[in-house]
């Protein structure tokens, strides 16, 4: 499996992994991070819109937290963690 890994400030050389992490990330979970914000995104957009309309559901908004906290840091390569938070 291939990667490309940018997400923290020690990609290799300032532009990014792409064997392996430099701080020890494989490409599983490069790929299960990347799904993740893919998924962020789209919860943040709907998020928005219900904000706009007077809805605020706490769910989501912790479902957000925690998944930020998964990718922008490096303290879970963890990739059955990562796959069981995207099946939430």
């Amino acid at each position: 499996m291939s990667m490309f890994c940018n997400q923290c400030e020690q990609a290799a050389k300032g532009t990014g992994c792409d064997v392996i992490g430099v701080c020890g990330k494989n490409p599983e979970v490069a790929a299960l991070q990347d799904l993740m914000l893919f998924g962020l995104k789209g919860l943040a957009i709907y998020a928005d819109k219900a904000r706009e309309l007077g809805a605020k559901e706490e769910v989501a908004d912790l479902f957000m937290f925690e998944g930020l906290f998964t990718t922008v840091t490096n303290v879970d390569f963890d990739p059955v963690q990562i796959a069981g938070n995207l099946r939430n």
